[in-house]
Parts: C-alpha cells; sequence; structure tokens
C-alpha cells in the first residue's frame, strides 16, 4: 500500500470525520449533564441559604430561642432525610439517596451547633461561615466529578472492543 495514494488519504480523512462524530456529545447526554449540575447548584444553594439563616438567627434572635431553634431544626432535617431515604429506595434514585445523605450531614452539624453555640459563643461566626466555604468547595468538585463521569460513561458506551470480544 502506497503512503501517496489519494485513495487511502481521503479514506483516512473520511475515518477522522466519523471518528470526530462519535466524539461529538449527543443532545440528550448534554441535557443529562445540565441537569445534574442545576440540581446540584439548587441542593448547594439551599444548604447555603439555611447556613446564612443560621447565621443571621444568632445574632437577631435571644440564647434561649436559638438554641430551642436548633433543636427543632435540627428534628425537622432528621424527618426530611428520612422522608428522602424512604422515597429514594421506593423510586429507586441514587441521587436522591445522596442528596439525603448530604442533608443527614448538615443535619448532624445543626445538631452539634447547639453545644458549639453554648461554648463557643465567640467564634460561632466563624464556625458557620467555615462549614459554608466547605460546601461550596465541596460542590464545586461534586459536580467536576458528576461531569467527568456523565462523561466518561458516554465515550465507554461508544467503545465497541466489547461487542467485538464477544462475537
Amino acid at each position: 500500500m502506497k503512503k501517496n495514494n489519494p485513495k487511502t488519504a481521503e479514506n483516512i480523512e473520511k475515518l477522522g470525520k466519523v471518528l470526530e462524530a462519535k466524539k461529538k456529545m449527543p443532545k440528550q447526554v448534554k441535557e443529562k449533564i445540565s441537569g445534574k449540575i442545576f440540581e446540584n447548584v439548587i441542593f448547594g444553594a439551599f444548604i447555603l441559604i439555611y447556613l446564612g439563616t443560621l447565621n443571621l438567627g444568632m445574632a437577631n434572635i435571644p440564647k434561649d430561642n436559638y438554641l430551642m431553634d436548633l433543636r427543632v431544626l435540627s428534628i425537622i432535617l432528621l424527618s426530611a432525610v428520612i422522608t428522602m431515604y424512604e422515597i429514594a429506595y421506593r423510586k429507586e434514585k441514587t441521587s436522591l439517596w445522596g442528596h439525603g445523605t448530604e442533608l443527614l450531614i448538615i443535619a448532624i452539624f445543626t445538631s452539634y451547633l447547639i453545644s458549639l453555640y453554648s461554648q463557643y459563643y465567640d467564634t460561632f461566626n466563624e464556625v458557620i461561615l467555615s462549614v459554608a466555604a466547605f460546601v461550596i468547595i465541596y460542590f464545586i468538585i461534586k459536580i467536576i466529578f458528576l461531569r467527568r463521569k456523565i462523561k466518561k460513561d458516554y465515550n465507554k458506551s461508544l467503545d465497541d472492543i466489547g461487542e467485538i470480544v464477544k462475537k
């Protein structure tokens, strides 16, 4: 086979175009990525709003009332976690289970805030702001990994080697 053969060059060019077309993600995969990112951004924003509300409440609510509010909020969050786990189990939704686990961590943190508020009143704002910063970093990393995983799964589905080996 000659290297300078025009048909060979033309076939290589056609093969390159076919490979490029396969690498380009379809609209459904892009929509799936956008949906997952949007879902996590909304959930992360909910947690940040919650933490901001806790921070504002600390400054504006009397100590005894604030401690009672923290107890009630932790019970409400734990009830929401149980509900999320039940729905995730019945509908077999792993993403809802993941959000339930994240909310469980926030509920445990809220119940821990009760003792933290009593012992470290002066640094309480810094603790909540630190957790808010951690939540932002966590959701950014999570979104990056979700995007990579979906792309990797899509590229893996294009791989024909498994089918060839089975035949």
